[in-house]
């Protein structure tokens, strides 16, 4: 493999699992949002959610926005990102993000 081709498949993280990640890792996770928390209004705030993948659960927060559309509880959500850790634990900060569609069994 070139060393182009290295260096462009090593800026896609390979999909992780919550229990695996740690603090200063770029990650890519999959799994369903659990909740989600809005800001006070008078606030400027944070918008985050709660991603759990299987293995465990890590919150998912955009800096300074009061919401993003499309995101609730409920939905199917890829995240590509920096983890950090908080004194609340770990997260991701400003995801790029993928709604993934809901699957269903209808025969």
């Amino acid at each position: 493999m070139s060393e182009t081709a290295q260096a462009a498949t090593a800026k896609v993280p390979a999909v992780s699992k919550v229990c695996e990640v740690g603090a200063r890792q770029k990650v890519s996770l999959f799994g369903v949002l659990r909740s989600v928390t809005f800001p006070p209004p008078t606030a400027a705030g944070s918008f985050s959610a709660t991603l759990f993948d299987g293995t465990g659960s890590i919150e998912v927060v955009w800096l300074g926005r009061k919401s993003v559309p499309g995101i609730k509880a409920g939905i199917r959500l890829a995240v590509q990102g920096m983890v950090i850790s908080r004194s609340n634990g770990l997260c991701v900060i400003n995801p790029t993000f993928q709604i993934e569609p809901v699957i269903t069994d209808e025969h």
